[in-house]
């Protein structure tokens, strides 16, 4: 006797269900592991599009202010006066400087971190090389013979370049991301403040066109460096502030004045003037012409003034005005002074 054994039907029914429900959920699990990887590569897209779009813009201004470096050098340096070129570096060099800041807020993924860095450096390096180029071109025209002015200035030509070199692979690095995305891109601008311009890779000879400016070379400065009595002060001020001298009816005077420019002055004269304490002038000399060559210092003595024992005056000191000269505070020199009692 023989038993006929066969699976139910409903058996191998299920079997078949529970196939193809793992079947499905494999698809569904790749289709949203897929979906995940193409949203996150979109979103990395957009991310990076943003940061270029960004970073675009700064370069650009950027750009802007490379070009009027390079029209300063090539065109305007040999005739440029002395405050029109700092007023146009420090607004070179502050731009600068604020496109470096606005780069440092700029967001940008992780995957343009190098590229990011680079551009940082290159702005940093120029806004650093725009400072320096100002000031080492000043001292290079105040000190005609000076060797370290020229190294300084050669310093600043290097950060300019290396800025410019650091710009170069940025470029190039961030070109070939820009490859890789699936959306257009504006292109960046090829930013050179140094490779363009000849007459930069030579500081010594950029000196020598500097110190042959009569515009950038020339400094007038002179200014009242200080004042001496005779008696001399009893060491102390008042509480106003006046300048105390010791129980006399006699009083001189003189005045040191500086010639802290870098051309020769002739004829400086200096006014002094005594009053009371009312505004009532009570004597006014003129000094003898003085002449002083660069950074020479000289005096004008003036005559004896009788004084009063116990009285308070205002003395002033007015030097000749000098056409150009950065600083006409200290040309006048003013103070209270008190004569002590006997």
């Amino acid at each position: 006797m023989s038993i006929d054994y066969r699976p139910r039907s409903g058996y191998r029914t299920r079997r078949r269900r529970a196939v193809w429900w793992w079947l499905l959920a494999l698809i569904l699990l790749a289709a949203a592991v897929t979906a995940l990887l193409v949203n996150g590569q979109r979103t990395e897209t957009r991310r990076l599009t943003a940061f270029f779009d960004s970073a675009r813009a700064l370069t650009q201004e950027a750009d802007q202010v490379a070009g009027g470096f390079s029209r300063l050098v090539s065109a305007e340096l040999r005739t440029i006066g002395r405050d029109d070129f700092e007023v146009l570096m420090e607004r070179l060099a502050s731009q600068m400087a604020l496109h470096a800041e606005g780069l440092e807020e700029t967001e940008s993924p992780d995957s343009a971190g190098a590229v990011r860095d680079m551009l940082d450096l290159a702005f940093d390096s120029w806004a650093a090389g725009l400072a320096d180029f100002r000031t080492s071109i000043i001292e290079v025209a105040d000190q005609p013979a000076g060797a370290a002015p020229v190294e300084r200035l050669g310093g600043a030509i290097v950060q300019l370049r290396v800025g410019d070199l650091i710009y170069a692979g940025f470029l190039a690095r961030a070109g070939a991301m820009i490859e890789g995305l699936d959306v257009a891109v504006s292109e960046f601008p090829d930013i050179s403040f140094i490779s363009r311009q000849p007459a930069l890779m030579n500081g010594e000879g950029l000196a020598r066109t500097v110190r042959n400016s009569t515009q950038m070379g020339v400094r007038r400065d002179i200014g009242i460096l200080q004042v001496v009595f005779e008696p001399l002060p009893t060491g102390g001020l008042g509480q106003d502030g006046e300048i105390i001298l010791p129980a006399t009816d006699r009083l001189q005077f003189s005045a040191v004045v500086g010639n802290r420019g870098n051309v020769a002055q002739k004829g400086l004269t200096v006014s002094a003037s005594l009053r009371s304490t009312s505004g009532q002038t009570l004597s006014t000399q003129d000094s003898d012409a003085l002449d002083l060559a660069p950074g020479e210092i000289g005096s004008v003595i003036f005559g004896v003034l009788p004084v009063d024992p116990g009285a308070e005056y205002l003395l002033t000191f007015d030097l000749t005005m000098v056409e150009d000269d950065p600083n006409i505070e200290d040309n006048s020199w003013e103070s209270e002074i008190r004569i002590n009692p006997p």
